[in-house]
């Protein structure tokens, strides 16, 4: 019997909360579900929908959900547990198909431009899903698969917090920092990088933007007791001239790439900024120019293509590159034993 598509909905939004969190309550299950559909949920319908994610043999969850008096929430008796892990069955798939198609109709309005790539991955990875089990019982297609990374569970009172102009209090912990420390923000914008969210806001003591990982923040919560501050901060003009998501307080450059004839097509089909302009098409090289400031991620960009692309100008970027390609080489100066 197909299940009701409302109903399949709410048991990914209430894995997702038990990934997420350790323990939630029951005003927070239903709050989510509300979040995802709009409209409130009883008691009575949470509950039966836990006991069809235990028990429902047409599902084939088997979700180890219990109730937790001690902590006042549902938790995942086996931690690693998530629903994601099951293979999507047939009432899932039409579900998923039906969203797909509503939002394949809206990608190109307004708003939902900007997530038009997203969406257009959704459909395909739906229609090719629909053909590889009408056609074929052996995969012949894979898509890049992002790991799951934490963070993600600070979005709503983040994006809450963004939209209500409210500040925000975190403890934030670098990588290579021993301990966390607690920073006010105002918050201002949220940044997609390489599978990262990005926090970026005024910090309130430094009196400068900053940026934030989201799977480096441990606790997040609304500093009530601060009112917000409006800079002005413009996402569209703050990351103009970079690549990725660290900004740096240098100039802009003019820089000059030559590839290697081969490389160059990747290239043109597929531009590393904005700012790219073709210089130059041969039948050895293509040259290109960029107009942007040289941070973390074009260095690394630039290695990634080791020996199929050469910096001609500006000289510090080429300095600096050798001088990248030199260390890399010292590693490798001496044989394994």
């Amino acid at each position: 019997m197909p299940l009701n598509k409302e109903a399949l909905i709410r048991y990914r939004v209430i894995n997702r909360c038990l990934v997420d969190y350790r323990y939630v309550s029951k005003n927070r299950l239903m709050a989510a579900c509300h979040d995802a559909l709009d409209h409130e949920i009883g008691e009575r319908t949470l509950e039966q929908d836990i006991h069809e994610m235990k028990y429902d043999r047409h599902l084939g969850y088997e979700a180890p959900i219990e109730f937790s008096k001690e902590h006042g929430g549902y938790y995942y008796t086996e931690p690693d547990f998530t629903i994601d892990n099951i293979p999507i069955n047939e009432d899932e798939l039409e579900a998923l198909t039906f969203a797909a198609t509503m939002f394949d109709q809206y990608k190109h309005i307004g708003i939902f431009s900007t997530f038009s790539g997203a969406v257009q991955k959704i459909v395909d990875a739906i229609n090719i899903r629909r053909i590889l089990k009408e056609s074929s019982s052996y995969p012949f297609v894979e898509f890049e698969n992002a790991p799951m990374i934490k963070g993600s569970e600070f979005l709503p009172v983040i994006l809450s917090a963004i939209k209500d102009r409210k500040v925000l209090s975190f403890m934030h912990q670098r990588f290579e920092a021993q301990k966390a420390y607690r920073h006010i923000l105002h918050p201002y914008y949220l940044k997609e990088y390489r599978n990262r969210w990005y926090l970026i806001g005024y910090h309130h003591e430094l009196k400068e933007i900053r940026t934030y990982g989201l799977d480096r923040i441990i606790e997040v919560q609304e500093e009530l007791s601060l009112d917000f501050q409006d800079t002005g901060f413009n996402p569209a003009e703050y990351f103009q001239t970079t690549i990725g998501i660290n900004v740096p307080h240098e100039k802009l450059q003019h820089i000059i790439l030559r590839f290697s004839a081969n490389q160059g097509k990747y290239v043109l089909t597929q531009p590393i900024h904005e700012s790219q302009e073709v210089i130059e098409i041969s039948n050895d090289y293509v040259t290109i120019s960029l107009d942007i400031v040289p941070n973390y991620e074009l260095y690394a960009i630039i290695l990634g293509w080791g020996n199929q692309v050469e910096v001609m100008e500006p000289i510090e970027v080429r300095g600096k590159m050798k001088e990248i390609l030199e260390g890399a080489l010292e590693l490798y100066k001496y044989e394994m034993r």
